[in-house]
């Protein structure tokens, strides 16, 4: 089930699983939909409210985000503060913050985020998997479930097995597994009174900790980075398409550039930490130093969506969402890649350098023609 949700998933995150028809594309600071729509919904926004019918796929991002009507296909959505309150006809993926669900879901659900919830009355069709700091289950799951998290709490049905993988694991009375129970931890749990499990009750000393990457970590990475490049290029439209378009024309001196500025600040950030002075300072542009690794392979995406782009034949007025797809599949490829064992963390480090070079030699060349303006 969740090999075909994963195809489904991916062909979601690149826009192109989309049906043969139109999709319609919503974006602003305050979106909301209140008449039913019967194409497939784009829409990104601060505020986000899909509060209409939606006959065809869904994919959404904003901050806050709400899903109160149904969608008669699949749904991929992500956000700082996401509900899912309108049932889902297909699959859903969704990556917030903090995530609750307290719909119908007739096909798989694939959750990620800090807090996820599957609020009671929520239902779950198919299979269930989230990962999350604290996942808490009260809803009904009909196939299997898998949690991961460091702090998991079942209280709701399960007809399948339940797989969890957490430091901390509650079983609250009135929950049900007709299936198995296995659980990976520091310690086991015991099974307690009005908890009931129809098969076996397994526990493999472990942590959630060493979990290496997954399906749903994959899921997460490719929806934070690609809000992150939503996010970038409203704010800096202007420097983040000329320092993506010319990735292809100085890659070398792009590439030294990102490496100097990611190896050579934190040994100068720790020079500026040494006085009591410089720690403020030390301590913010160390925060700054950490988003340069996202903010490189937010604009190496870019980069690499303008070459394919300009493979692909564009029909006018449609300039902007084919820029989307085209960097939806580049940050799925990139995420993709982080999975190998070495060589994708080598890509990895080449494409930060290379976007986070090309975006502060973009920024040096209008600061000096602004000031030879001047």
């Amino acid at each position: 089930m969740f090999a075909r949700f994963l195809i489904i998933t991916t062909a979601a995150l690149a826009l192109s699983g989309l049906s043969a028809r139109a999709a319609d594309f919503w974006s602003g600071d305050d979106v909301r939909l209140i008449a039913p729509l019967s194409d497939n919904l784009v829409v990104a926004g601060h505020q986000v409210s899909v509060d209409a019918p939606v006959d065809g796929d869904v994919v959404a991002a904003g901050l806050e985000l709400r899903i109160t009507a149904p969608v008669s296909g699949d749904a991929l959505v992500a956000g700082f503060d996401l509900s899912v309150k309108g049932p889902v006809a297909g699959d859903l993926a969704a990556a917030a913050f903090d995530l609750s669900v307290h719909s119908d879901i007739a096909g798989d659900a694939l959750l990620t985020g800090m807090q996820v919830q599957l609020r009671p009355g929520a239902h779950v069709a198919g299979d269930l998997k989230a990962s999350g700091s604290e996942v808490t289950l009260s809803g009904r799951v009909d196939g299997d479930a898998i949690l991961r998290g460091d702090h998991v709490i079942v209280d709701g049905f399960i007809a399948g097995d339940l797989d969890v993988t957490a430091d901390m694991l509650e079983l609250k009375p009135g929950t049900r597994v007709l299936g198995d129970l296995r659980h990976t931890g520091p310690a086991a749990v015991e099974v307690p009174d009005g908890v009931s499990v129809g098969g076996t009750v397994r526990y493999h000393h472990g942590s959630s900790v060493d979990e290496g990457p997954t399906v749903l970590g994959t899921l997460g990475k490719a929806v934070a980075l690609f809000l992150l490049g939503v996010g970038i290029l409203w704010l800096l439209p202007g420097p983040v398409t000329r320092a993506a378009d010319g990735l292809r024309r100085r890659p070398l001196r792009h590439f030294l550039v990102g490496t100097a500025i990611l190896l050579l600040s934190p040994p100068l950030l720790a020079l500026l930490m040494v006085s009591v002075v410089g720690i403020p300072l030390g301590l913010l542009l160390l925060g700054l130093w950490l988003f340069c690794l996202p903010l490189g392979l937010a604009v190496s995406g870019f980069g690499l969506a303008l070459c394919i782009r300009r493979g692909a034949t564009v029909r006018p007025g449609t300039e902007a969402g084919m820029l989307m797809r085209r960097y939806a599949v580049s940050v799925l490829a990139l995420t993709l890649l982080s999975m190998l064992p070495v060589a994708g963390w080598v890509v990895l480090a080449v494409a930060a350098a290379l976007g986070l070079g090309a975006l502060a030699d973009t920024l040096l060349r209008s600061r000096r023609g602004g000031l030879a303006a001047g």
